[in-house]
């Protein structure tokens, strides 16, 4: 009974956070083009400062673990690799091919793994899921931007997708926490309490943004590549990676961030790149919304089980 408290308590306010959002949105408190607004926002703003706090904030010494973040960087690689293989043989079309392979190995951890292990962990401890994100972020980008290129139906050229990664808001606040640890740099405590104060906002308003995108209508067409996509998200990956992990011996913080980035759902920014690069759009935001609606589920069995095995 302990242990499915300790994982609702993890992923149950997330869960209440995205209702709220497609209730406000239900009741006509905001059109689209505000909820899109609020997501950008927290984009490149409230997310890098979040990212920022808890990497400035973090004991490295003790955070930085180069063991998980090998394993993690060689699972997604390897999760790309069999994606790109596999996607082809029951999908014809390019555009949902590439939207596909995208959904299945690129997850939201930056919106999902740092809340959950400062629930399950505290802020104090949750610096290795921080570390992670920034380690994790570039390489979801360059993957993306390979199978996007790769069946692009107008070939743009990658270096100006490239670039854009350059330009990453997630990836810049993670650095800038990284030198300001490195050098010692410890800010004026009126600018901290402000930075931490926006930072606070991210993981609500982002998940009230994502709630209020929730569309429940218009996937017969897409129904089969849904269910490849969602299935070979929250439940091909996590089986195929975390079991390898926790025979690795991967425990406590460490696993929780491997379990979170393997089973949390298709990150939102990949709707926006899947888009800019000429693909099946719609297929990409209903890949996000329904792997969103699922995953919460998913992610607090994982949870539960993992909690049950003395894992985390």
């Amino acid at each position: 009974m302990d242990n499915l408290i300790i994982s609702l308590n993890a992923v149950l306010p997330l869960m209440l956070c995205m209702a709220a959002g497609y209730l406000f949105r239900r009741l006509g408190l905001g059109d689209e083009a505000f909820y899109s607004k609020c997501n950008s926002l927290c984009f490149k703003t409230f997310l890098p400062m979040m990212l920022f706090v808890n990497i400035y904030d973090s004991d490295l010494s003790a955070a930085l673990e180069p063991r998980l973040f090998l394993f993690a960087l060689g699972a997604i690689l390897g999760i790309f690799l069999l994606s790109f293989l596999a996607i082809p043989l029951m999908v014809k079309e390019n555009s949902r091919r590439a939207v596909l392979i995208q959904g299945i190995f690129r997850s939201n951890y930056v919106l999902f793994g740092v809340p959950i292990a400062v629930n399950l962990y505290g802020a104090e401890n949750a610096a290795p899921a921080a570390l992670l994100a920034a380690a994790a972020v570039p390489l979801f980008n360059v993957l993306a931007v390979v199978a996007l290129e790769y069946y692009s139906p107008k070939k743009t050229g990658a270096k100006s997708v490239l670039l854009g990664i350059a330009k990453n808001p997630l990836i810049w606040g993670a650095v800038i926490g990284l030198l300001f640890q490195l050098l010692h740099i410890r800010l004026p405590q009126p600018v901290y309490k402000a930075v931490s104060d926006l930072g606070k906002m991210a993981t609500p308003l982002a998940l009230v943004a994502l709630g209020a995108t929730f569309r429940f209508k218009a996937v017969g067409k897409n129904l089969r590549y849904l269910l490849i996509g969602v299935l070979g998200r929250i439940v091909v990956t996590p089986l195929l990676t975390l079991p390898l992990a926790a025979l690795l011996g991967f425990r406590g913080v460490g696993f929780l961030s491997l379990l979170v980035l393997f089973s949390s759902p298709t990150a939102v920014s990949s709707y926006t790149m899947a888009a800019a690069a000429g693909h099946d759009a719609e297929l990409a935001g209903q890949q996000v919304v329904f792997t969103s609606a699922c995953a919460l589920f998913s992610v607090f069995l994982w949870i539960f089980v993992s909690k049950t095995l003395g894992l985390i």
